[in-house]
């Protein structure tokens, strides 16, 4: 992880110092970050093809506490875009399922949407794990418009490719070194949905199954309605017929009191998340699919959710139940706050001399 100095890390957390005192702001990429601490915990046990023994993070991080929302997306559609058709940015592609409008470009011939009201929190289904390496260089470029900017930063888009007739992919197999944002490990989106540093009482680390901090699936329907005598807890296998008047398409993210132990929301319904882990066949060169998590809109299998259950497909596949929550750095302070905050706690721990 790089280290980085006072204006970076202002620059990179939001943080400004007033009287000598650090403050957090939003970040600048505007995504709500929680961090996953407990470094080194013990690895998932519990069975699963691509999972067992997996979800050991030997370093903090922040994630997401939601996946990307409409409104953080159409900021990087329309900066990809909304631009002359000779700049344009290749293998971005347009989301399946959002809650964006469109609206008049500024660039003619350019494309442009906005969004409003609770369509800004709705999630996006239908993006490719190309389009999110893309964005994730765009975030780390300080979401310039420069086509430069989202070539890359934390994956190189010139190492996109296939080989084997299409069935092998040559991509920047995991996120570069000193990159700010990148697409979750598997490791650290397992761990950040199912671990909970406090599972058997304080300081006791431990795992649950599913992503509801519980060994039960949740319970599929729409926010605030009871399922079989059950509230509902996740946004999916539920649609208008079972609960005439209801879209699950139209649910905002956060409309279920339900967190993983870390504070991410929709871990399980919604869409199913990118990650950066990969799979292939024995023997061969390149890898044939990038993995992902999580259940989504219409999946009506509850071991989705499980910490034993993964997904993949081809990173250029861009179906609809196909979403993304953004992995960060922990932003560190350089040397100069670093004396500061030394300065501060020598004035507080001086004695005083009183009248």
């Amino acid at each position: 992880m790089r280290r980085l100095g006072v204006s970076g890390w202002i620059a990179c957390t939001g943080a400004a110092i007033v009287s000598g005192i650090a403050h957090a702001q939003p970040d600048p990429s505007g995504i709500q970050f929680v961090t996953v601490g407990s470094p080194g915990n013990a690895p998932w046990t519990g069975g699963g093809l691509y999972t067992n023994h997996r979800g050991v993070v030997d370093y903090s991080y922040r994630i997401g506490k939601f996946e990307v929302t409409t409104s953080q997306w159409v900021e990087f559609m329309n900066a990809v875009f909304d631009r002359p058709a000779s700049d344009r940015v290749l293998f971005v592609v347009h989301p399946a399922v959002w809650g964006a409008q469109s609206t008049t470009p500024n660039t003619p011939g350019g494309e442009r949407w906005t969004a409003s009201g609770t369509n800004a929190m709705l999630p996006v289904g239908g993006i490719d794990w190309r389009t999110c390496a893309i964005y994730c260089n765009w975030l780390c470029n300080g979401k310039s418009t420069d086509r430069s900017a989202f070539l890359s930063g934390a994956y190189d888009v010139s190492t996109f490719g296939y080989l084997n007739n299409g069935s092998l992919f040559t991509d920047q197999l995991t996120h570069s070194p000193g990159a700010q944002y990148w697409i979750p490990t598997t490791d650290e989106w397992l761990k950040a949905a199912h671990y909970d540093p406090n599972r058997y009482g304080t300081g006791q680390g431990g795992w649950w199954a599913n992503a509801n901090r519980s060994d039960t699936p949740p319970v599929y329907g729409p926010p605030g309605v009871l399922v079989n005598g059950q509230p509902s807890a996740a946004n999916s296998d539920w649609d208008g017929f079972s609960f005439p008047g209801r879209n699950p398409f139209a649910v905002p993210l956060g409309a279920y009191n339900v967190t993983s132990a870390f504070g991410l929301y929709d871990t399980a319904g919604g869409t199913s998340e990118w990650t950066e882990g990969y799979t292939g066949f024995a023997g061969e060169p390149y890898p044939r699919d990038r993995l992902y998590d999580g259940s989504h809109w219409d999946d009506g299998a509850q071991g989705a959710d499980m910490a034993s259950s993964l997904g993949g497909n081809f990173p250029t596949y861009p179906g609809i139940s196909l979403g993304l929550r953004i992995a960060s750095a922990i932003p560190v302070p350089g040397p100069i706050l670093g004396v500061a905050v030394a300065s501060l706690w020598r004035l507080a721990a001086r004695p005083r001399r009183l009248n």
